[in-house]
């Protein structure tokens, strides 16, 4: 059964803000077997952006691109969309988050033995690093990597 939105302009235009962001985070998806879905996506998203593009607020930001082989924003409408302030932001905020888990995950293995911490269910293991990964948090936004440090064996450097 064929599905028919009345959008305004601007709804229009915050679906295509929301097709592409969908379109970025399933882009990163390097799992095995995930090929037959981001295919099926990047079909879906694809349409819908073509359709999108034909409407008065659209026209002109969203082109076939080439390199994609699908529908998508313009460089120059990426360059200040509210959507890449999302992704930047999203991308950011997984960065520190994961550095922060494997620091404290790092440095608990180190303290407890690998072989124990490797055999901690995730719920203790994340208990375990609960208040270290605060402190390794309120440090990260504090300071960024400014007083971050790596040791690296004599044979690296």
């Amino acid at each position: 059964m064929p599905v028919t939105l009345k959008l305004s302009d601007e709804e229009a235009r915050h679906l295509a803000e929301m097709l592409s962001t969908a379109a970025a985070v399933a882009a990163a998806n390097q799992q095995d077997g995930a090929e037959g879905g981001l295919v099926a996506w990047g079909k879906l998203i694809s349409r819908l952006m073509k359709d999108l593009s034909e409407t008065p607020r659209l026209k002109g930001h969203i082109a076939y691109a080439e390199d994609l082989g699908a529908y998508a924003f313009t460089r120059e409408y990426e360059e200040n969309a509210f959507y890449q302030d999302c992704l930047d932001e999203y991308r950011d905020n997984i960065f520190w988050a994961d550095l922060v888990t494997r620091m404290a995950d790092k440095a608990i293995s180190e303290h407890l033995g690998p072989e124990y911490f490797e055999n901690m269910s995730e719920e203790e293991r994340r208990h375990t690093a609960e208040a270290l990964e605060k402190s390794l948090w309120q440090e990260c936004a504090r300071y960024g990597i400014d007083r971050l440090g790596f040791i690296l064996p004599p044979s690296d450097g």
